[in-house]
């Protein structure tokens, strides 16, 4: 039995949930020696009753099933222990002990993750806002997470997709495709899996219900730099998402609409509390680029390493495009090298696809 196995054994017991399962693997070591481990050791560790229940359901539980479905959907499961967890959504003190994955990306620790979500009932504008933010972000370098729901996280998907970006699709259900939630959007979960993932911290087989979606919004603030809310009412999922994210100190930005429109009220409210304002996608970029420019080196692990082979101007100004645009302005008074040397370095890098024109003389690291 490997790790990660191990962990989806533990998290297919009843009465074990993120917390609990961070302690039996800190107590006993690893998942597999907390398997493996005794009853009366298991009721050692605590005298509530959910130890005891949780080691006697073990013996109900078929190891060698349980790896067969994993392997037949062809889901992986990634530990909290494990290098490939998110590495913003580990920093949350209510983070999963384990995601589980589908698909043919892994590399959210290597480029910028940003949440679009919104309401199930969207407006016309709301959707041409939606469309444009997932295209242009994406196109910048940005992965797009959303929640596969009705409404605009489908819309932010779909655009992503037809951008050719890559997009993370975060469920309140399991990943395997009888799970899948809604069931009408299991063609486009389908699209998602051939250019991005599907993630969830529930087991395969786990149906939604109306307890696991404010969960699912944890785990979409979490690993993301920022959360865009784009059309919202006030009762409207979308905004636990985003008051999740600001709880996180992410950033949130909400997009203005009608002073009489009721989709627009969650999204004025969160501008009241404190989101910013969107007006363009310049203001995301902007906003996500001061902050990252703020960070120490520790909390930018999720940057991809800087290549070997560069000369010196080329590494001056890879070393300061980030995936947020960058003037050429800016740029030029940043690495204080000659406007001609710059423009050289800036083509060759784009050449090599480590550095790309977003437009409007904006420049960002390539994917």
């Amino acid at each position: 039995m490997n790790e990660s196995i191990a962990f989806h054994l533990l998290n297919r017991l009843p009465g074990v949930g993120a917390k609990t399962l961070r302690s039996l693997v800190s107590h006993f070591g690893t998942a597999e020696s907390a398997w493996n481990a005794t009853n009366e050791a298991w009721q050692s560790i605590s005298a509530d009753r959910r130890f005891e229940k949780a080691a006697l359901a073990r013996s109900a539980i078929d190891q060698n099933y349980e790896a067969s479905t994993l392997e037949t959907s062809a889901i992986s499961v990634i530990p909290f222990s494990d290098p490939n967890f998110p590495v913003l959504l580990a920093q949350i003190p209510d983070a999963p002990a384990l995601l589980y994955t589908r698909g043919t990306f892994r590399k959210w620790n290597e480029q910028p993750l940003i949440a679009i979500v919104g309401s199930r009932k969207f407006t016309a504008y709301g959707k041409q806002v939606a469309t444009e933010l997932a295209r242009s972000l994406s196109e910048a370098g940005y992965i797009i997470v959303s929640g596969l729901a009705f409404g605009i996280d489908g819309i932010a998907h779909e655009a992503t997709l037809e951008a050719k970006g890559m997009t993370l699709a975060v469920l309140g259900s399991g990943i395997d495709d009888a799970s899948i939630s809604p069931q009408s959007h299991l063609r486009l979960s389908q699209d998602v899996l051939e250019y991005g993932a599907l993630l969830s911290e529930l087991a395969p087989g786990t149906p939604a219900s109306v307890g696991t979606f404010p969960a699912r919004n944890r785990i979409m603030a979490g690993m993301c730099q920022g959360t865009i809310v784009v059309v919202a009412a006030p009762e409207s999922g979308s905004l636990i998402t985003a008051r999740l994210a600001l709880d996180y100190n992410r950033s949130v930005f909400a997009v203005p609409g009608s002073i009489f429109s009721p989709a627009s009220l969650g999204t004025h409210a969160l501008l009241k509390e404190g989101a910013r304002l969107v007006t363009g996608v310049q203001d995301i970029l902007d906003e996500l680029g001061a902050r990252m420019n703020t960070r120490s080196s520790h909390e930018s692990s999720a940057v991809a390493p800087t290549p070997t082979d560069l000369d010196p101007d080329e590494l001056t100004i890879y070393q300061t495009l980030s995936y947020e645009g960058l003037h050429i302005d800016k740029l030029i008074a940043t690495v204080r090298l000659e406007t001609t040397r710059v423009n050289m370095a800036l083509t060759r890098l784009e050449l090599r696809g480590l550095a790309k024109n977003i437009g409007n003389m904006h420049y960002t690291r390539g994917r």
